[in-house]
């Protein structure tokens, strides 16, 4: 496994195997428990969105727990609400004002602060106590770490040494095995790019490359910013392997 590009929230790395095994770890990222507000009291609300409009910006926001929580379904109080599996928030804000994700106040981290919520006029009031709970995005998308994806890497032909030495200078960072010096026909490099944004490259420069897909798998992972993408791809292939064991189980009985 070679990691390819990696910033704060989003890494791309290379994996020698199979489609099935990147879909199942792909997957399995939609098992991870995430927080998210899960349930919204709205008290007073001026302003021009309906109830059902804010209720569900607010549960997209992206937030990180400051203590430790049970799984919902999973806790002692059998789903009913309790201190161990969730944490409350409170917004009161009034006018004229734009509302922004860090008018929350609780025991969170809010990971964007000015995500824009509401714009209230004048003497325009917004009151509401929400309730966030670890879930996952089997249930709802809202709980989901980020986004995964993956795909073949591009295996690239030099036709025209002459007219690919721009494409290849453009998509150089790109490169998996980049030049070491002057290109040559017949050379085949591997590039992370993909296939149609290539193959836009090679006509605009005379067909000067071949373009088909490797036998190798780049994925991709874009955190939402409550999790490491590391922490991400390891906590998925961990419910993977759980969930395998769980399959095993079944067939010994």
């Amino acid at each position: 496994m070679k990691t390819v590009q990696k910033t704060k929230n989003e890494m791309g790395f290379i994996i020698e195997t199979n489609e099935v095994l990147a879909n199942a770890i792909r997957r399995s990222v939609n098992e991870i428990p995430t927080i998210a507000i899960d349930e919204v009291e709205i008290q007073k609300n001026d302003s021009a969105l309906y109830d059902e409009i804010i209720a569900h910006r607010l549960g997209l926001i992206p937030l990180k727990e400051k203590r430790k929580l049970s799984e919902f379904e999973k806790c002692s109080c059998d789903g009913k609400g309790c201190n161990k599996c969730q944490i409350q928030i409170a917004i009161k804000i009034k006018g004229p004002i734009t509302v922004y994700s860090d008018d929350l106040k609780g025991d969170v981290e809010i990971i964007y602060e000015k995500m824009p919520i509401v714009i209230l006029d004048k003497d325009q009031e917004f009151q509401a106590i929400c309730f966030a709970r670890l879930g996952k995005a089997i249930k709802h998308a809202k709980f989901s770490p980020g986004l995964t994806y993956y795909r073949n890497i591009s295996e690239i032909k030099i036709k025209n040494s002459n007219d690919a030495e721009e494409v290849i200078k453009i998509i150089s960072d790109e490169l998996v095995n980049p030049p070491k010096g002057k290109i040559k026909n017949g050379e085949v490099y591997e590039s992370i790019k993909d296939i149609d944004s290539l193959e836009i490259l090679s006509k605009k420069n005379n067909d000067c490359i071949e373009i088909k897909p490797g036998g190798k798998l780049v994925f991709i992972i874009e955190s939402w910013g409550q999790k490491d993408p590391k922490e991400v791809f390891k906590e998925s292939v961990d419910t993977l392997n759980k969930n395998l064991n769980e399959v095993l189980k079944v067939i010994k009985k």
